[in-house]
């Protein structure tokens, strides 16, 4: 009796085994599609969709309504798309839905359909939820109307809610519901987790409940009150929605100091999560994709060290919703976002990632086996905080939308992709402050947007919408500038800084503002397609030390206004003369001394660091100096500088004195052997 209930028990197990294993899972489908963007009015054509988790009757999907699909692989599918789908400006929501049992719908990748561009250019607008404090948002058409709508967390005195904003098809928005939520939420998820084919808001709180709030969509722009969820530990970090064990039901992960997966039900509600450290590695931020090509999702994710340890890591997807470590790879700066896409067309994913410390923007390139390999590194705005990839322009390849908080001006911005992993120098937008912003087409005429919450201001939670147009655009010569060592109270030598029209209208400039410590001159008004205008810019130090500083250039122009990020050194230690000319000396002769005077024009004591001599013919110059290392206020110490040249023709050095701040002041030193 008993070997015969071991024999039942074993069945069983098997059976569910089987069971299990014939769940079709949720597939997953990775940026871009190929076509990435199409023009409008074009003939039909073939799409084609890569991703992970597909089957045999996997469909591909246009505004929800599926289209003639063809099963290539578990990562590649291709789509008939209609000519009447493309025969005007618009973007397609292109999904991939698989049959049951299990199956579901993916997540939504945008088609933009347009005219392609060589630029983005953008018109800020703004609205606010009520006194409240806002932050994340996410976006999705919630009530079927082929109008994206967005959902927002709401911070009030009075509660914590998720606003409903109904979007009118033009860029602007109705105030829909508002619905309580249980926990301060650490995220705003959108997908359609019951699979009944209305898009489901999911809200992980992040205090020690960790309470999961889910509205499960009733497809009219309205939620069911919530289920909540209760973990057994609190959960917070970076959160992401996809089938981790392949069976057929959404799952939660949740990433900070430790890895938690909470595997779905396809109800709205999850089993307990199970949680995993990974030795030496402190976790966050993660992005999802199957890296090493087995059909199973692995996950990147940030780990911070500790000191400059700080690496970018990739976790091997198991099948079963648990992970193995892989590589890693030392970026040594805080990356507070990570994304992944296939840059650079070879059909392996790589990644993107945002340097808050150091205003970068990084890229790694996959090998498609699970490793990766360096890419190319780009300067960014001031603290950017999060990154996106879209088709911006329409020209097929993949941009990068990076959010960033920079001096309350330019704060988010666009690197036109070249197709090959590499970007072009960004272009930058006014946006208000926030961490948060989501990319749709929100007016409906194909050009993607994009959204911002932009938290408190004036104790008013506003979002910024920026949508596209096709009208003027700006572009500086130079993204930053960076000026010698300047004694304080006097003027630099003037960067000159160019401004070109590159748009179809003229760009009128109505205003000019430059922080501290900087001035501009200009005579530039309005500037006229294909024309040029010229700015100079000058260091007008104050202060001793480093210097940071903008100028932000305000015009009708897409993305105004136009920021220039400028640096700088004051000091308080003046040389003189700024030249030395020795005249004519015979070779292997010594020149009489020449002398140079540091004076201290501060109120301080300043530490003379060091006094050399430099430059190409450094070798036919010597100095002799009684200077002190603490310079005191008021006082003067004298260098003198020989020449001794060694061969016959004009000898060229410097002399160079460091203060301790910025690089060393010179003095030019020139002479002529006979």
């Amino acid at each position: 009796m008993k070997v015969l209930a071991a024999l039942l028990a074993v069945t069983m197990l098997f059976s569910a085994a089987l069971f299990a294993q014939a769940n079709n899972p949720v597939p997953f489908v990775n940026q871009p599609l190929t076509p990435a963007s199409v023009a409008p009015g074009g003939a039909a054509f073939t799409l084609n969709v890569s991703g992970t988790g597909f089957v045999s009757g996997s469909v591909v999907n246009w505004n929800g309504s599926p289209r003639a699909t063809t099963f290539v692989s578990g990562s590649h599918l291709t789509a008939a798309i209609l000519s009447t789908d493309i025969a005007a400006a618009a973007t397609g929501s292109i999904t991939v839905s698989s049959p049951k049992p299990g199956g579901g719908t993916s997540n939504v990748v945008f088609l933009p359909v347009r005219t392609p561009s060589t630029f983005v250019s953008m018109n800020t607008s703004s609205f606010g939820v009520g006194e409240a404090n806002v932050e994340q948002l996410a976006v999705g058409d919630f009530n079927k109307d082929g109008n994206h709508d967005m959902a927002i967390l709401v911070y009030e005195t009075s509660g914590l809610f998720v606003s409903i904003q109904l979007g009118n098809g033009n860029g602007t928005f109705t105030q829909g519901a508002q619905y309580s939520i249980a926990d301060y939420g650490g995220g705003l998820l959108s997908a359609d987790i019951n699979s009944d084919g209305n898009l489901d808001l999911i809200v992980p709180g992040v205090s020690s409940s960790g309470a999961i709030d889910v509205f499960l969509g009733n497809g009219d722009g309205t939620f069911q009150t919530p289920i909540i969820s209760q973990p057994n530990s609190g959960l917070y970090g970076g959160f992401v929605l996809a089938d981790f064990n392949g069976d057929g039901a959404l799952d939660l992960l949740a990433v900070s100091g430790q890895v938690c997966v909470l595997l779905g039900k396809s109800d709205g509600t999850f089993q307990p999560e199970t949680c995993a450290s990974f030795t030496g590695m402190d976790p966050y931020y993660p992005t999802v994709g199957d890296f090493n090509g087995d059909g199973k999702l692995d996950i990147a994710v940030f780990s911070n060290n500790g000191g400059d340890s700080a690496e970018i890591a990739i976790l091997l997807g198991n099948g079963d919703g648990t992970f193995k470590a892989g590589q890693t790879y030392p970026v040594g700066v805080d990356l507070p976002a990570l994304a992944t896409a296939d840059l650079d067309g070879d059909g392996k994913l790589d990644l993107v990632a945002v340097d808050n410390t150091d205003s970068r923007v990084l890229t790694l390139l996959g090998n498609g086996d699970g490793t990766f390999r360096e890419g190319t590194i780009y300067a960014a705005p001031f603290q950017p905080y999060t990154v996106l990839t879209a088709d911006m322009n329409g020209d097929g390849n993949l941009d990068l939308v990076v959010r960033e908080n920079g001096y309350d001006l330019a704060t988010a911005s666009v690197f036109l992709g070249n197709g090959d992993g590499t970007f072009q120098p960004y272009a930058d937008y006014d946006a208000l402050p926030s961490n948060y912003s989501a990319v749709a087409d929100f007016n409906n005429d194909g050009r993607l947007d994009l959204a911002v919450s932009n938290g408190s201001i004036e104790n008013v939670g506003t979002i910024t919408i920026l949508t596209q147009d096709n009208g003027s655009t700006a572009s500086l010569s130079a993204k930053t500038l960076t000026f010698p060592t300047q004694l304080v109270n006097t003027v630099s030598d003037p960067q000159i800084v160019t401004l070109t029209n590159t748009g179809t209208s003229a760009i009128k400039i109505s205003n000019i503002s430059v922080s501290p410590n900087f001035s501009e001159l200009t005579n530039c008004v309005t500037v006229q397609p294909g024309k040029i205008c010229k700015i100079g810019v000058f260091l007008t130090p104050t202060i001793p030390g480093s210097i940071t500083g903008y100028i932000a250039i305000t015009d009708n122009a897409g993305g105004s206004p136009q920021l220039l990020n400028l640096f700088g050194t004051g000091t308080v230690v003046s040389l003189s003369p700024a030249t030395v000319n020795f005249g004519n000396v015979k070779v292997g002769g010594l020149s009489a001394p020449q002398t140079v005077t540091v004076t201290n024009t501060g109120n301080g004591k300043v530490t003379l660091a060091g006094i050399g001599i430099g430059g190409a013919n450094a070798k036919n110059f010597m100095e002799v100096n009684a200077c002190p290392q603490q310079l005191p206020a008021g006082t003067s110490c004298n260098i003198s500088v020989y020449f001794r040249p060694s061969a016959s023709g004009v000898r060229k050095g410097v002399l160079g004195v460091k203060t301790g701040v910025g690089n060393p002041q010179i003095v030019s030193l020139t002479g002529t052997g006979t």
